[in-house]
């Protein structure tokens, strides 16, 4: 008998530990996912945003001082949210 109630009490808690990691699951796939939010003051697609950010930094290209050139960079990633 006392086999037959360590088993079952096994059994029990082996049962309990599915349902708890199965609310997790539940809790975890109704949240749903963070997307980045456009930087303010920017709307339209991805691409559009991305296309905009690549064309600042192609701007700092000409830039010859190194300082001034970071300085650059620096704007136009915190400008377009890539900091």
């Amino acid at each position: 008998m006392s086999k037959f109630l360590t088993m079952l009490g096994a059994g029990a808690l082996a049962f309990s530990f599915g349902g708890i990691t199965a609310a997790a699951d539940k809790e975890n796939s109704t949240t749903q996912p963070q997307t980045q939010q456009a930087p303010q003051g920017q709307s339209g697609s991805a691409e559009q945003r991305e296309q905009e950010y690549l064309a600042a930094l192609k701007k700092c290209e000409p830039v010859s001082n190194a300082g001034e050139k970071q300085k650059c960079l620096d704007a136009a990633k915190k400008k377009h949210g890539q900091m």
